[in-house]
């Protein structure tokens, strides 16, 4: 076994590996991580007057804590054992474990010098001989390890005053309902106005298991950044940028292995604290990170508990400076410019509709559950999708290669005021990654990431009559279409003309929503369904579930659709199926513009030879004539710019988007709508300026492109940060 193996745990490594750290580089930090301390690390401790800690609480679960006292009265140290002789305040009130062989972290940090260095080990039994107070820790040396002064904001703390002073401590709520109700809950404006202005905090984590094996330890790390870093999100989540460090990735390694952890978020002015359990998550989306300058990824975190401790630190402590190397990191963008704001829902329902299709309702989290009752989903219109970020489980993102799974489904039911959930329904594809996910691991229960409703395939306010044309899957926003005028017919306003449902499908174990769609037939003069099956079972004839066999064929049909060249028709399914329905319909006449159709293929419905773009002569006559265009990769800590040379090429309107020339390009690249809706293709800007036919419904952050519908604005070079 190599020695960086003995130093560093599987998750460490594995955390390395995935960020591009080389076997080298690993073998050349690991001697550096130590099991014994050296002196001046020993003189270190010993002059300390403040420790942060990192100590499991009886079930488990890593806590960040703090004890202090005045300098040179905290900490006896040799290389292999630290002597600490006040316990943290705060271990009554966490329940945390001091039995002999618990496993701590420790953060030795001078907030005057910006220096620090660590040291993770096991509690020992205490020495009756030595001279300690009975509440002191005595602490074997597992590893010691020194960290570099970066991210550190310089300050002045006095370390001895008000030490009687117990923690106080109160639940708090980022319900704002519930804060108003109780008057001992902070509501989410004071946790906003302490999150805004926190320029430092401290994460505890932990190895999946606590043996004696030396990296298997509790870690507690700092974290520095420009006030706000740590941000808090429209769901109640926190994230924070992780940025370059010693490449050691003690903390995301510990996550990796175990999703628990804590934050000890210090105002250092009054000596409070926020205190944050939850579970962490690393998000490797470098267009996620590229929100951030200086991110080379995020953490986000759910709490489960949070507490605000009053009396954790002594208070008025003086700010010097904040870290030089904060020069090089960034702030979080506006929310509303942000091109990935998304929303956890809790998966509430998960109803079988055919063999092949199943719907998943989703209402908001945390507020859905069985204690409580679904929180208000965001308003939409029938035919409108949502876009979702899947995970494989709870804390860990599913990816293809380094890039997040992000797909985009229907809504497949009406938006009603009152109502708590979304319906998406999904068929099961058996070489589709994210469709078998859903179906085979996502349960009641499960949360997952969604971007707001969006889209432009909607009912047009029109008084002509409705086709709403669909095969297969197609059938999702159809059925949502028609529950909005069903809805409207119930409430005394029925369509001005008929509507006419046509579907296509196998046969009846692919037919969705069939009983529903029965029913409403029945009850509503206006709408008229005819179910076309290819290849119906013996069941299905039996049944008669359908009105026609074979192909759903248009020009057959057009004799019972009155009116077809005044009706909007409204399309969506299958490539083949979509390609073949717009080619009859325009030959029996139908205008274009009355066609609306949902479309993900290649190219457009028009079938041109080569890919299109379907913009107004003005906006192409508007296009330079060419354009360079060099996309980049991110430059890695430690990687010279040579090594990540990009690729140039030179653009012309005939190649269509920026997205379109870089897949033709080669070029690494993440997409789901094509049609500026979900945001999941902005890349950053570097150099250069670009263009849109019109602003995308996805928000974009400054400094960043949609790269599925931006166009050069000119002839001077763009420059492209890619994945």
């Amino acid at each position: 076994m190599s020695e960086h193996c003995q130093v560093f745990h599987a998750g460490e490594r594995r955390v390395q590996a995935r960020a591009g750290v080389s076997e080298s580089y690993v073998d050349q930090v690991a001697p550096y991580v130590r099991d014994q301390m050296p002196e001046q690390h020993v003189a270190f401790f010993e002059s300390l007057p403040v420790l942060f800690m990192g100590v499991p609480d009886t079930q488990g679960w890593p806590w960040a804590v703090v004890s202090f006292a005045a300098p040179g009265q905290l900490c006896d140290a040799t290389p292999g054992e630290l002597k600490v002789h006040a316990r943290p305040a705060l271990g009554q009130l966490l329940g945390l474990e001091f039995t002999p062989g618990t496993r701590i972290g420790v953060l030795g940090l001078d907030l005057a010098s910006r220096r620090r260095n660590r040291m993770n080990g096991t509690l020992l039994a205490p020495d009756a001989v030595a001279d300690m107070a009975p509440a002191g820790l005595r602490i074997g040396v597992d590893q010691s390890f020194g960290n570099c002064p970066q991210y550190i904001q310089q300050r002045e703390v006095d370390w001895a005053g008000e030490q009687a002073k117990a923690p106080v401590s109160r639940e708090v709520s980022l319900d704002a309902e519930a804060a108003l109700n109780d008057e001992a809950t902070w509501n989410d404006e004071e946790v906003r106005a302490l999150l805004a202005q926190a320029d430092t905090f401290f994460i505890a984590t932990r190895a999946g298991e606590l043996d004696e094996a030396a990296p298997n330890g509790v870690d507690v790390s700092h974290r520095g950044g420009r006030p706000g870093f740590l941000h808090l999100n429209a769901d109640g989540s926190l994230s924070f940028p992780d940025f370059a460090g010693n490449r050691f990735f003690n903390t995301l390694g510990n996550i990796e292995l175990d999703s628990r952890v804590s934050l000890l978020i210090p105002d250092f002015i009054t000596g409070e604290a926020l205190i944050f359990k939850g579970h962490a998550r690393i998000d490797w989306n470098p267009q996620r990170a590229a929100l951030v300058e200086g991110a080379e990824r995020i953490v986000d975190v759910v709490p489960e508990q949070i507490l605000h401790v009053a009396h954790v630190l002594p208070a008025q402590g003086r700010l010097i400076e904040r870290s030089p190397a904060l020069e090089q990191t960034g702030d979080w963008p506006a929310a509303d410019e942000s091109p990935l704001s998304l929303r956890r829902l809790r998966v509430i329902d998960k109803v079988r509709e055919s063999e092949v299709i199943t719907s998943f309702y989703l209402a908001p989290w945390p507020e859905a559950g069985p204690e409580h009752e679904p929180a208000e989903i965001d308003a939409y219109q029938a035919g409108q999708f949502l876009t979702l970020r899947l995970a494989s489980t709870p804390d860990k993102l599913l990816t293809c290669g380094e890039i997040p799974v992000m797909r985009s489904y229907s809504i497949s039911q009406a938006w009603r005021a009152g109502h708590g959930a979304y319906r998406i329904s999904v068929r099961r594809d058996p070489k589709g990654l994210a469709s078998r996910l859903l179906h085979d691991e996502i349960a009641v229960g499960d949360v997952l990431e969604a971007a707001p409703p969006a889209g432009n395939f909607v009912l047009q306010d029109s008084p002509a009559p409705i086709v709403l044309l669909s095969s297969g899957v197609g059938i999702t926003p159809m059925i949502a279409m028609l529950d909005t005028l069903v809805q409207q017919a119930e409430a005394g306003h029925p369509p001005h003309g008929e509507v006419f449902f046509l579907h296509a499908a196998r046969d009846g174990g692919e037919l969705a929503f069939a009983e529903v769609l029965n029913v409403w037939a029945r009850g509503h003069a206006w709408l008229h369904v005819h179910i076309a099956l290819s290849r119906p079972s013996e069941a299905d004839l039996v049944a008669g579930r359908h009105q026609s066999e074979g192909r759903l064929e248009l020009v057959s049909l057009a004799g019972s659709l009155p009116g077809l060249a005044s009706s909007h028709v409204y399309l969506c399914g299958s490539e083949g199926f979509m390609r073949a329905q717009y080619a009859a319909l325009m030959a029996l006449g139908l205008p274009r513009e009355r066609l609306h159709h949902e479309f993900f293929g290649l190219g457009s419905l028009e079938q041109r030879d080569t890919l299109a773009v379907a913009q107004s002569a003005d906006f192409q006559a508007s296009l330079p004539e060419r354009t360079q265009v060099t996309f980049t990769p991110r430059v890695a800590a430690g990687q010279s710019a040579a090594s990540a040379a990009g690729i140039t090429r030179q653009w012309t309107p005939e190649q269509g988007s920026l997205l379109e020339l870089a897949e033709q390009s080669g070029v690494n690249t993440l997409s789901s709508c094509r049609s500026g809706r979900c945001g999941s293709c902005a890349l950053r800007l570097i150099e250069g300026e670009i263009k849109y036919p019109e602003p995308p419904q996805a928000g974009v952050a400054q400094g960043q492109v949609l790269m599925c519908c931006a166009y050069p604005a000119g002839e001077a070079p763009l420059v492209i940060q890619t994945l």
